[in-house]
């Protein structure tokens, strides 16, 4: 693992945060930004590149600035399987644990706001707030994990896609198509390859790619590359997923401000 070198800074970096108000630290005092400030260091990993692997000592926790970082679980048979993903102003690590039940892989380049784990959890008991708006998180991911299991044991193929382009809709980095035939909509970026996505959602490639394939032809996404989509017409895209727009938001995690 990358070593990880903590040191004090300025405020400057959560003043200028993208996501202090959708992170965990938009529950923070005056007091505990400028301590969390001092704890923190931003640290920089190219895809590919393993923040923590699974088994290690967890040294380290803190939030998702820029990019994606993907979960895997190594079986005891060697097969890798992929647990998560985690998007900006997620949490990831655990804290008060020892060792990393997981491995966290950068799936894209990825900044991380990254604070040792030790200091973290004796901040935690100086700012309950924190605490609290932690535990609330941790809540929402433990939902949102509960109702993809069950989407993915009863739901179709498509239903399944639909949701999941949904939910990369709403956890995107904020871009837009600037074009002039559709301008102002979300693209939708896969932040891993399709033989991923597809074990990650219960299918194969090949069922994936037919399925995205049927929404293009639908004109609810158009392809911009391999790996991008704009989103055309978000109401279709939830009629294909088979769930209320409300369940879909929360299915994303995405926390109001």
């Amino acid at each position: 693992m990358n070593e990880i070198v903590f040191s004090p800074g300025s405020c400057w970096k959560c003043e200028n945060c993208a996501i202090n108000n959708r992170s965990i630290c938009r529950a923070a005092s005056e007091e505990a930004v400028n301590e969390l400030c001092r704890m923190s260091h931003l640290r920089q990993f190219k895809k590919g590149q393993v923040v923590i692997a699974q088994g290690d000592e967890a040294m380290m926790v803190g939030n998702v600035i820029a990019g994606i970082v993907k979960l895997t679980n190594m079986s005891m048979s060697g097969q890798q399987q992929i647990v998560g993903l985690l998007f900006p102003s997620d949490f990831f690590g655990r804290a008060y644990s020892d060792t990393s039940r997981f491995s966290y892989e950068a799936a894209t380049d990825l900044t991380l706001c990254c604070i040792d784990r030790s200091s973290f959890e004796h901040f935690l008991e100086r700012y309950p707030e924190i605490e609290h708006e932690l535990l609330l998180s941790v809540l929402d991911e433990l939902d949102a994990t509960r109702e993809w299991a069950a989407m993915t044991s009863c739901h179709t193929t498509m239903q399944r896609v639909a949701a999941f382009l949904f939910i990369l809709s709403k956890r995107s980095t904020g871009r837009y198509c600037a074009g002039e035939s559709h301008p102002g909509q979300a693209i939708i970026s896969l932040p891993i390859g399709r033989r991923d996505i597809a074990a990650y959602i219960g299918t194969t490639p090949e069922t994936l790619s037919r399925n995205i394939q049927t929404l293009v032809r639908k004109n609810v996404i158009r392809p911009i590359d391999t790996n991008h989509f704009e989103l055309l017409d978000v109401n279709s895209l939830v009629e294909h997923s088979g769930e209320s727009r409300e369940d879909l938001e929360a299915l994303s995690g995405v926390r109001e401000a």
